[in-house]
């Protein structure tokens, strides 16, 4: 009778909690590395957003110190200084601020953004460019008195009398007082929206990492107690213990294997060509990078499974291997 308490340890205790062990250490290889993060957004490509698209999000983003840029540019204009690689590099500093509050190294949470780069960019050759293209764009209007340069103010309309070659030259000369309106560096929010609270520098990867020790430490609790219970000598122990951790053990790895199956297989690219991207503006090396980034990252997602499965699986198996290897006259019953 003392198996059947033991079974029901072993598949409404010991077996979820070790599969919830193992799934939560296999996620956290990748979600709480910033490496991770910052490789799957290092693609240039990924920052070659369409006009329609770069001008509403734009117009809808009120950043103190690029209020003027970004409300009253045209798309072909702020691309001139806002490039690929200069947003490829504020979205790898943003993941590194976020990691850097989650790794208890920031006592708030305030995004920020250096604009030191757009400011030198309208300063030299680009600004020259910058400054064309925003004339080409300007509708036509509004009189030459009107046509000035100031900081934090550019030109709404082009006036008729003037050409875009002399409205270029008029917008450039006027750069140098215009980016005295922007600061080196801009925050998101006025307000950060965390301040750290009761527990300054806390580390929230460091105890989502100590909640996975203590979960595998409860699961391994449960199957020492389910050994003890449904085992009558040391083999049927070591048996008791061996395959409730082999069972999720090889759902995780099949787990991994599966995703890793996926990052080879040509459904990934399927998918993402199958939302149409160029309909909507999107260019077919953007739809590359975004492939690249999915395959990156269903690789490191499924490595990580495969190896948290295969070390569990390789401890279950060192386990019923030490029970194997009791010699048959000091084995009574057992699982196998």
């Amino acid at each position: 009778m003392r198996r059947v308490p033991a079974i029901l340890m072993v598949l409404f205790l010991v077996c979820p909690l070790f599969f919830a062990a193992l799934v939560t250490i296999g996620v956290s290889t990748w979600a709480f590395d910033r490496g991770f993060y910052a490789t799957l957004l290092s693609d240039e490509r990924l920052y070659q957003i369409p006009d329609a698209v770069s001008s509403a999000t734009w117009s809808s983003l009120n950043m103190p110190g690029l209020t003027a840029v970004s409300a009253r540019v045209s798309p072909r204009a702020l691309r001139e200084i806002l490039t690929p690689a200069y947003m490829r590099s504020q979205a790898v500093s943003v993941t590194n601020q976020v990691f850097d509050l989650l790794q208890g190294r920031g006592e708030t949470f305030d995004i920020s953004f250096d604009l030191a780069p757009v400011k030198a960019a309208l300063l030299g050759d680009p600004g020259k460019r910058f400054a064309r293209a925003l004339a080409r764009d300007l509708p036509v209007g509004g009189t030459v008195a009107d046509f000035i340069v100031r900081p934090g103010r550019l030109p709404l309309s082009r006036p008729s009398s003037l050409s875009v070659d002399t409205a270029a030259q008029i917008i450039q000369n006027g750069l140098h007082a215009f980016v005295q309106s922007i600061p080196d560096t801009t925050r998101l929010s006025d307000n950060p929206s965390y301040h750290g609270g009761p527990w300054p520098r806390f580390s929230v990867v460091g105890m989502l990492v100590f909640a996975d020790i203590v979960l595998l430490l409860i699961a391994g609790g449960m199957g020492t107690a389910a050994a003890f219970v449904g085992g009558a000598n040391r083999f049927e122990k070591l048996q008791w213990f061996g395959w409730p951790l082999l069972a999720p053990a090889a759902v995780v790895f099949l787990l991994g294997l599966a995703i890793s199956v996926s990052f080879f297989s040509g459904w990934v690219q399927g998918g993402i060509e199958s939302a149409r991207l160029a309909s909507h503006g999107f260019d077919a090396s953007f739809t590359a990078a975004l492939v690249d980034a999915a395959r990156r990252a269903l690789s490191r997602i499924g490595t990580g499974f495969l190896a948290t499965g295969a070390i569990a699986a390789g401890a279950a198996l060192g386990l019923l291997a030490l029970s194997w290897a009791i010699p048959p006259s000091e084995r009574k019953g057992g699982m196998a």
